[in-house]
């Protein structure tokens, strides 16, 4: 006997929509209640379109929802030394609340 399955029609944007609108509201009871905004760093290294855009995107998802966003972009050609005095800045930045180091990474020289 075979099961019957149904697909079910979802409106993505509509559900991204209330996702977003239910972030925005977590935060700004976050900011009220205890005076915290999140925050987001991001650190593109090279200068790929691909993870350029990504990080853009991400950077605008933040701004719709309240989340502070922090970018540096550091050229190809960066040491791991570079990236990681970065990391590190933004580890011990109080209104940093989550480090992104968009992939791929180029060749780094230590």
């Amino acid at each position: 006997m075979a099961a019957e399955t149904s697909a079910k029609i979802i409106d993505g944007k509509s559900t991204a929509k209330q996702i977003r609108d239910e972030i925005n509201v977590e935060i700004s009871r976050m900011k009220d209640t205890i005076g915290v905004v999140p925050g987001l760093a991001v650190i593109l290294v090279g200068d790929r379109k691909d993870s350029a855009t990504y990080v853009r995107n991400k950077k605008k998802a933040c701004e719709s929802v309240g989340i502070n966003s922090y970018e540096v972009h550091l050229p190809e050609d960066s040491t791991e030394q570079e990236l990681l005095k970065h990391i590190s800045g933004f580890n011990d930045d109080p209104s940093v609340h989550g480090i992104l180091v968009q992939l791929p990474l180029p060749s780094v020289s230590s």
